[in-house]
């Protein structure tokens, strides 16, 4: 996959995840020439897949699906899993169940502990980005037994409990996540945007200058401390760098 075909696959699945699925779907389109590799193709009927499940537009994404699947073979796990959500959207619970028992079949398949768990992970994935949480929590619980030090699934739990509005419970998992040497960039990027989405919800804003305003000392500097230390490790981001410049003096 090129690298401009990985950035634009990642824009778009970005928007579905924030469930704008009309703008994930004209990126994925606009694009979907320029991935003309094996996995830069999988991974935009996948994408488009599930835009079209996100639109309920279930037939389209089944349509998508079977595209994924048919070029890998049959082993795209990604696109068995929008395909059963797109069955389940048309009341085919049948031909749903099926292919949820493929994923598994898979994933319990693969000899190699690590991998598998993986597998477990990113079908929790797929479940939470499909709304359906308990499934996901238990696939994510699954990853994290068969493979307990990975730093990559706590974040994974930390971030489950950062978007259902417990932040305390999310930075117990980030902080672990530290713990287990997760001290890159990346993960105080995350910490960052953890930390600016929970003053921003508080305070129903996203405006620099009111959540200047408005927020207590002590959670300046939880949001500053996080930020300064990405942009020490190189973080570059216009609004973060000005945000640091009005709030964390």
């Amino acid at each position: 996959m090129s690298k401009k075909c990985r950035e634009q696959i990642a824009i778009a699945n970005r928007m579905n995840m924030e469930k704008h699925y009309d703008s994930a779907l004209a990126v994925f389109n606009a694009n979907q020439k320029g991935c003309n590799s094996k996995d830069g193709k999988e991974a935009v009927w996948v994408g488009k897949a599930r835009s079209y499940n996100g639109l309920k537009k279930h037939t389209e994404a089944i349509t998508e699906a079977e595209s994924a699947l048919k070029l890998s073979k049959n082993t795209s796990l990604n696109g068995y899993f929008e395909r059963a959500v797109a069955n389940e959207g048309l009341g085919n619970q049948e031909a749903a169940t099926a292919d949820f028992n493929r994923i598994i079949e898979l994933t319990e398949k693969n000899q190699n502990v690590k991998e598998r768990a993986t597998i477990y992970a990113k079908i929790a994935d797929l479940d939470f980005q499909a709304g359906k949480m308990a499934e996901g929590d238990s696939n994510l619980a699954k990853a994290m037994q068969l493979d307990p030090n990975n730093a990559n699934f706590t974040i994974a739990q930390g971030d489950r409990y950062m978007h259902a509005g417990d932040y305390g419970k999310a930075f117990e998992y980030y902080d672990k996540a530290v713990a287990q040497g997760r001290t890159d960039m990346d993960m105080y990027v995350i910490r960052t945007n953890a930390r600016m989405k929970m003053v921003q919800d508080k305070y129903k804003t996203t405006n620099t200058q009111e959540l200047r305003d408005k927020m207590s000392p002590v959670e300046k500097d939880q949001v500053c401390t996080e930020l300064k230390k990405a942009l020490s490790l190189g973080l570059k981001d216009m609004k973060m760098e000005m945000f640091s410049a009005l709030v964390c003096k």
